[in-house]
């Protein structure tokens, strides 16, 4: 069984990659370009040791749940405190209705590559992160 870097594990639980070639490529709008900033803001948000936005805005009520509820930004602390320089780089977007699915490759300083899949769905008006596809 592959292990996913703490990153990806801390959010049990990125611009615009829209699947063309280099030259034909097209900045992503609308919910594709909605479902990318979210997965940049877990990048910055775990860049930043920010936690408690991680928790409070990034996850998707049931995926906080399952992240330890109110104590969400400590149990995801304890799990990807020690990642540095994480980065996130969204591959492809695919948007249905009210969910998303973005396929990522992310590394971190002293972690090996991977290759996953970030679900999402939209929650209270706003794109959430709801798990990882490996989960």
């Amino acid at each position: 069984m592959r292990r996913a870097p703490a990153l990806l594990l801390a959010t049990a639980a990125i611009a615009g990659c829209d699947g063309g070639s280099e030259g034909d490529a097209k900045p992503a709008g609308g919910a594709p370009k909605e479902v990318t900033e979210t997965v940049a803001a877990l990048q910055t948000a775990t860049q930043a040791r920010d936690f408690r936005r991680i928790c409070d805005e990034l996850l998707s009520r049931d995926a906080k749940k399952r992240a330890g509820g109110g104590d969400c930004a400590q149990l995801v602390r304890s799990t990807a405190g020690d990642v540095r320089r994480p980065k996130i780089t969204p591959l492809s977007i695919r948007v249905r209705g009210d969910r998303a699915e973005v396929r990522v490759r992310t590394t971190a300083r002293g972690q090996s590559e991977i290759e996953d899949t970030i679900r999402l769905v939209r929650e209270a008006g706003s794109w959430r992160i709801a798990a990882l596809a490996s989960e």
